[in-house]
């Protein structure tokens, strides 16, 4: 049986981006400066979540073959992975679920825009990530499966530019009488374009990309992440001097050529693996779980030291992630959580 080679470096680069989504959820910078931190956030934390979702493509579509039950075997063990986890973390959350719904007041409306969000937006708001991911894998798998990989890129990246016409300009589809009726029915049903369908599919793709062909050269993909992600910048400036950049920005064109290079980069780079890179793995994902946990709490106590906040939040969700990994061969239980 052929060993999957494993990647240090994507481990390392899973632990960092799971800090940049700390950072998205707990303003660091903003008593310092609120220009820094809106830019900070929306350049280089902004790669976090689409680095998971083309990283998790990767590993998936790397195991996939000719074998077309065994793929969809594959599938299913990935998606009830997904599924148990994302589960577990909507029964953590229900505590903080029904208070902000007591805090909004509840509603009939309320309860259906909370079986909404489930399905489509997540339980509770940073776990959109779980859904969206499934969602996506989903449709890139029989995307690929039945037209074949060009074909699937194509919708994907289509799907994706719908989207960043919807999340990027929404000011704009706003303010526009007419168009603003239907986008409103969109946001009442849907309720963001950032999701499983017009977010997720593109970077899932990207995985299935660097999984089915040979990679660029190292010093060309690591040029290219830099020029992409320079781009990324100059959209960002752009958007803010038009006015229409706000907290939710998160489809820019450029971050897809950027993912791309920094994830063919990063599997370039060969270095001996060590059991701590299996370590800053997991606790990456108990990280980007857990954090908001503790971060409510902390910018309830503390809403002028977001800077206190984010480090505070980052210490506590550590130590729950290393107490998982602690105690998880003597209560089982816990591997459910990974």
């Amino acid at each position: 049986m052929k060993v999957k080679r494993k990647y240090a470096a994507i481990d390392i680069a899973k632990y960092v981006s799971a800090l940049l989504v700390v950072c998205i959820h707990t303003y660091p910078f903003y008593e310092i400066s609120e220009t820094f931190n809106t830019f900070f956030m929306q350049t280089i934390c902004r790669i976090a979540v689409p680095f998971f979702f083309t990283t998790s493509g990767f590993f998936f579509f790397r195991k996939y073959g000719d074998d077309s039950e065994e793929n969809q075997k594959n599938l299913r063990k990935y998606l009830m992975r997904l599924l148990k986890i994302y589960l577990i973390w909507t029964v953590i959350y229900l505590p903080y679920t029904i208070w902000d719904q007591y805090q909004a007041g509840f509603s009939i409306l309320g309860v259906f825009s909370y079986i909404r969000d489930f399905f489509l937006n997540g339980s509770y708001y940073h776990l959109w990530f779980l859904p969206a991911l499934m969602l996506a894998s989903v449709i890139v798998f029989y995307l690929y499966k039945e037209k074949g990989l060009v074909f699937t890129l194509k919708v994907s990246l289509g799907a994706y530019f719908v989207g960043y016409l919807i999340n990027v300009y929404t000011p704009v589809w706003e303010s526009i009488l007419g168009i603003n009726f239907f986008f409103a029915f969109f946001t009442k049903t849907l309720v963001t374009a950032r999701d499983g369908i017009f977010f997720g599919p593109i970077f899932v793709s990207l995985g299935l990309l660097l999984a089915k062909t040979g990679r660029l050269p190292s010093r060309t993909s690591l040029g290219g992440f830099v020029i992409s992600f320079l781009l990324v910048v100059v959209e960002v400036l752009i958007y803010n001097m038009t006015g229409i950049l706000r907290d939710l920005t998160s489809m820019y064109l450029f971050l897809v050529p950027a993912v791309y290079f920094l994830v063919n980069w990063l599997l370039t780079i060969k270095m001996p693996y060590k059991p701590i890179y299996k370590v800053l793995r997991n606790d990456s994902l108990l990280i980007y779980t857990s954090h908001i946990l503790f971060a409510k709490i902390l910018l309830a106590l503390m809403p002028n030291a977001h800077i206190v906040v984010y480090f505070l939040t980052i210490a506590l969700a550590q130590a729950f992630a290393s107490l998982v990994m602690y105690y998880k061969g003597r209560f089982p239980v816990l591997e459910n959580l990974l």
